[in-house]
């Protein structure tokens, strides 16, 4: 079965019947002499490809051709011109219009045959590179109308862990903030020693229990974007002691020291109060944690070009190669650490320092310990 249908436009019968004659035991042929009847003609029926006779009476070949090509739908109709014609200007002219090939009168049999096949296999190539591409289309919509169902359902099961997390922070911190307040008030009414010893294991268990609650609802809301920002001018040197402050019994129990090695002038930052003495609070605790009794935790801050850089070193045993892997990661200390618990500080300091457009590393100390240093823009 001839599975290709050729359209011969020409007004000389003759070469009509040379043309049909070479190419109907391969093609289905059709053939027309006028070319307005032509136009009219491929408006009708579905033709494969087309040999088209430049010089006709009424309208031209490259008349005919540009009126074809005004329809979209029959671009991808392959055009082969039949001309005497063999100057460039013709040949470029034909092109111009629309057409893909051109053969010259009188034709050569084997050339024809190949010239047609050519242009034939062109053409289905196309159409099958046209049908795989739909085909993708229909893929690529399909994968993309999924993804945006899931990213919805993870968007809604992001906004609810928010909204839980939230609700369970505001559930612990009240009664702790009780239990705390009650502490402190059987401290000044309880003399024995033992009932004492128990009540601080009380309060700091209550302490700890309220940091985690603050900690894990912090990451939520800067992972979620839902912090809402504050930025001010900033000392970092008062924030710093602000958060040494907080830690003021685990430096005197310990007899470890804050000490600044280094101090720059300019000391000064845009950054969110909260946030930022969050996360000093984070590092000097975990400094205080690791650090040796009778030790001092330095503090150096200099400046470079573009960054106001803070680092924090302690005297301890420094971090294992495992953790500076995936300290900034959650859980990714790769070790337990004091009390055994699995550590969010560090990976909450990032978030934080994420939040100022700032960045943080983290090393271990040639003389011994580690090294946490921040790097605020300042342009």
């Amino acid at each position: 079965m001839k599975n290709s249908k050729i359209f011969i436009v020409d007004d000389n019968e003759k070469n009509i019947q040379v043309l049909a004659n070479t190419l109907s035991d391969l093609y289905e042929i059709e053939y027309t002499t006028d070319g307005y009847d032509a136009i009219s003609w491929i408006k009708a029926e579905k033709f494969d490809l087309i040999l088209l006779d430049v010089m006709m009476p009424k309208i031209n070949g490259f008349q005919v051709c540009e009126a074809i090509r005004k329809e979209k739908s029959f671009n991808d109709i392959p055009i082969i011109f039949l001309t005497a014609k063999t100057d460039i200007e013709s040949i470029v002219n034909g092109f111009r219009v629309g057409g893909q090939d051109y053969i010259t009168k009188p034709f050569n049999d084997e050339e024809l045959k190949a010239r047609v096949k050519t242009h034939l296999e062109l053409k289905k190539s196309k159409e099958k590179l046209t049908n795989v591409n739909k085909w993708l289309q229909i893929e690529v919509d399909l994968k993309t109308k999924e993804l945006s169902e899931a990213y919805n359902e993870l968007k809604q099961l992001d906004t609810a862990k928010s909204e839980f997390l939230n609700l369970v922070s505001h559930e612990l911190r009240t009664p702790l903030n009780g239990i705390i307040g009650f502490t402190d008030i059987l401290k000044s009414l309880i003399d024995s020693e033992d009932l004492l010893e128990y009540i601080d294991l009380l309060e700091f268990s209550s302490n700890r229990l309220l940091r985690f609650a603050h900690t894990a609802t912090l990451i939520t809301s800067l992972r979620a974007k839902k912090y809402k920002f504050s930025p001010e001018k900033l000392n970092v040197v008062s924030i710093i002691s602000e958060a040494e402050a907080f830690s003021s019994e685990i430096f005197k129990n310990k007899s470890i020291r804050l000490e600044f090695k280094k101090l720059t002038s300019k000391t000064d930052i845009i950054a969110d109060h909260n946030l930022l003495l969050d996360g000093f609070k984070c590092i000097i605790e975990n400094a205080l944690n690791y650090s040796p009794a009778n030790s001092i935790i330095e503090i150096t801050i200099n400046n470079d070009y573009e960054n106001l850089i803070v680092s924090i070193e302690d005297h301890g045993p420094g971090f294992s190669e495992q953790a500076l892997h995936n300290i900034f990661k959650p859980f990714g200390y790769g070790q337990q650490h004091i009390d055994q618990n699995i550590g969010l500080s560090l990976y909450l300091v990032k978030l934080i320092l994420d939040a100022h457009q700032s960045k943080i590393s983290a090393e271990n100390s040639d003389q011994g310990g580690a090294i946490v240093t921040m790097y605020f823009p300042t342009k």
